[in-house]
């Protein structure tokens, strides 16, 4: 197998920080992609599914589902979501200041489609979960729960970045696998059939 070296095919750090306009030139930059081709494209790229919780300026709980989130950090730990800027959850994190990330598992395909109603608040109702530590809700039988207070809030075209530092962690005592999400709609792991798709614009 043939290994290319990353900083030879796309520049090491220094050469990076200098490509600008006038160094990337027109060819570089080529023409823009259009949004549904980025759509389709990336949607090739497998991620699991969370839910990120909240406490609203009513002191409410509010959640969405969420698949763009990330590890950034081990030291200090840091993990960033990416929100619409028209999230609600975006609201009331700005505001809260705190968030908890809710791994979801597989069976938790409806948890997922209550959170991901664009538009519209997910139902409480039925839904079980406790305040943690920074009041942000924890979800009842998630894999895995990683509550946070809000470190940086960043531009990202239609949505925000919020960089989170990771205060608590807790993981559940299910066997179940996660839930994932490719190319459109949810999958499992084991060469399982596709499950259902998630709503259109969550």
């Amino acid at each position: 197998m043939t290994t290319t070296d990353p900083r030879v095919a796309y520049g090491d750090a220094r050469s990076q920080e200098a490509c600008g306009e006038e160094a990337c030139g027109e060819e570089a930059r080529g023409e823009e992609v259009s949004a549904g081709d980025f759509r389709h494209t990336i949607g090739h790229f497998a991620t699991g599914v969370t839910v990120v919780t909240s406490v609203g300026i009513d002191g409410q709980p509010v959640g969405t589902t969420a698949n763009a989130v990330s590890s950034l950090s081990l030291d200090p730990p840091l993990i960033l979501v990416c929100f619409d800027l028209s999230s609600q959850t975006l609201e009331a994190v700005r505001v809260h200041g705190a968030f908890a990330v809710n791994v979801l598992a597989a069976p938790q395909q409806e948890l997922s489609a209550n959170f991901a109603r664009r538009g519209l608040a997910a139902a409480w109702d039925g839904v079980r979960h406790r305040p943690g530590r920074t009041g942000s809700p924890r979800l009842h039988g998630v894999l895995a729960t990683l509550e946070c207070t809000v470190e940086h809030c960043l531009p990202g075209g239609d949505h925000e970045i919020v960089v989170g530092r990771v205060r608590d962690v807790e993981t559940g005592d299910a066997d179940a696998p996660p839930l994932l999400f490719w190319r459109g709609t949810y999958a499992a792991l084991g060469g399982e059939p596709p499950l259902r798709s998630l709503p259109r614009g969550a």
